[in-house]
Formats: C-alpha cells, structure tokens, sequence
C-alpha cells in the first residue's frame, strides 16, 4: 500500500512533541512556529490516516484510541529514521550532525574533556550543557538534550528511553576540618547549621526525602543551587553538609578545608546514569557510561580514596560491556 504524502516524519514528530509536551501552544512554541502552524499540520496528518487524533472536546487536549497507537508506534517510527539517516551518513563516513549532552556542574568538570577527546568525532558539533537535572529533564522531554549524565530517576520508566548505569555512590556527611564535637543520638551535630542543597534539584529532593524519613529536624542558615557553594560554605567553617562522593572530588582546592565522614545511620544512595532516547544516538550512550565509569573510576576517585579509604566501601560500579567490544583504551 503506497502511504499518504501527508503521512511524513515531519508530521509525525509534530505530532509526537504535541503530545510529550502538553499541547499545540507548546510545540509551536518550542518549534518557534505558530499555533495555526502546527494545528494545520496535526490536520492533514489526521487526513491522511483518515482518524482523528486527538479528542478536542477534552481539556487539555486528549488523545483518541488512534491518537495513542500512533504515539505508542511514532517514537520507533522517528528513531529508525534518525537511525537510518545516521547509518548512511556513517556508511558515507559522516559524523553524526550534532549531539546536545547535559550533566550537573561536578559531573561536567570532570568528563567533558574526556568524551571530546574519545568521542568528539562521532559529531559535527557538540553541546555540553552543565546545571540543574530536573530543568535537563524538561529539556530532554521537548527534544532539546538528547543524553543526559544524570542521577535523577523520573524518566527510568519511559519505554522509549534507554538507560546505561555509569556507577552508583553513597551520600556522605561533610564538615569543616577541625569540627570535632560529638554526633547526637541521631549521628547528626547539633550545634552546627545544615547547608541545605537546593530543592529544586533532583539530588536536594532527595536529600530532603531522606531527611523526613529518619525524622530529623536541622537548623539550616542557607540553601544553595551548587555543590561548589555548599562545599564552600563548610569549608569556611559555616555550616556541615550531606553531598556525594562525586560532588566533594569536584572541589579539590577545598579539601584541606574539609572533613568527609560516612553517614552513621540512614544510608543512601543515588545512581548516575546515562540516558537518551532509544535507538537514536546509536553506541555514543553506551560508549559515553562506558567512558565515563573510566575516568570516574581510574582518575576523579582514586586520590580521594588515598585520604579516606572508607570511601571505596561508598561506591559500586556495574560491569562495562559494549556487545563483546572491549572498553575504550
């Protein structure tokens, strides 16, 4: 059967970021186009299946019974094109066109450099984006990011998303170097201030959650967006901190100001992974955890473990594998 010509991948995908981010207004928006634009384009899309798309009595708009099989089966149908558009261009030995990845702040420090130099050249152009999870999640949902290096799990159930586990690294205590005051009943000081990290990021959220769960109650001076400023605050002696393994190795130049301890009670964890959309990028995500367990494993951790060996206990790492390729030398 000879398809539709109004039955294209342009459509297709307007249609699909119509719905991922919650209405014609949104993707006109994110595509800088008008709404009447992509009203228009959703229209002859649903004249050419012959079946409404979406149920324009509900508001917001729903989805039909067609509406959602063509979302369920769009987002293979996209990601083979890209598939097959980047396998011919790397069968004409073309790059891929470009690649936007997003990290926090203390992961972008230490893995920049190094997926440039081993994987620069599987893109035209690269992007590396640093800052807060949750605002790349939004970004990654409208097409904006394509991979994220990232410990939040809220899209871990998307089913057109793939996942690859870089490594896993309990939450730690911090203190300034020479507070040595004994822990209260719940191993926290109680004569010290809590430098909370920001609860509009993915790792504050869950801090905080934490934090409900063993009942504690803190006495907090400041909350802060970044690692490097609560890390800061500690070392001038202001206030103690919960953080990862990860965020105190970002801030070498503060070590000697600092004191790590593990947590006595209520341990936790958060896992950092890769993830993009399925099938779109090809092998760079999984050559991207890959490289990044590497660098994490073999250069950011080691001098912090010379100073406290406690630390390896604190971190777990999944065995690479790249279907049967070795890793990257």
């Amino acid at each position: 059967m000879k398809l539709p010509q109004e039955f294209d991948l342009h459509a297709l995908e307007v249609f699909i970021m119509t719905v991922e981010l919650g209405g014609m207004s949104q993707c006109a928006a994110h595509l800088q186009v008008t709404q009447s634009a992509v009203s228009q384009t959703i229209a002859r899309l649903e004249t050419g299946i012959g079946a409404s798309l979406f149920d324009r009595t509900m508001r917001p708009l729903g989805l039909t019974a067609s509406g959602k099989s063509l979302f369920a089966r769009g987002h293979k149908l996209i990601a083979h094109a890209r598939l097959a558009y980047d396998e011919v261009r790397e069968g004409a030995n073309l790059p891929i066109s470009s690649v936007t990845v997003a990290m926090s702040f203390s992961l972008a420090n230490e893995l920049t450099a190094p997926i440039l130099q081993h994987l620069g050249p599987r893109a035209d152009r690269w992007n590396i984006r640093s800052g807060i999870s949750l605002e790349h999640q939004g970004e990654f949902l409208a097409r904006d990011i394509d991979m994220m290096v990232t410990g939040s799990f809220s899209l871990e159930h998307r089913d057109t998303v793939e996942l690859h586990p870089v490594f896993e690294e309990s939450f730690i205590m911090v203190f300034p170097r020479e507070f040595r005051e004994p822990l209260d009943i719940n191993g926290v000081p109680s004569s010290l201030p809590f430098i909370r990290f920001s609860r509009l990021t993915g790792t504050g959220q869950q801090i905080e959650r934490q934090i409900v769960r063993m009942k504690l109650k803190l006495p907090q001076m400041v909350e802060v967006e970044s690692s490097h400023q609560q890390l800061a605050l500690v070392a001038a002696g202001i206030g103690w901190t919960i953080t990862t393994p990860v965020c105190l190795a970002a801030v070498p130049e503060l070590l000697p100001e600092l004191r790590a301890e593990p947590m006595t009670r209520g341990r936790f964890s958060r896992a950092i992974q890769v993830v993009a959309r399925m099938d779109e990028l090809g092998d760079i995500p999984q050559r991207t955890a890959i490289l990044c367990q590497k660098v994490l494993r073999e250069k950011t951790f080691p001098p912090l473990i010379a100073e406290y060996p406690w630390m390896a206990q604190q971190l777990s790492w999944p065995a690479p594998t790249l279907d049967g390729e070795e890793m990257i030398a």
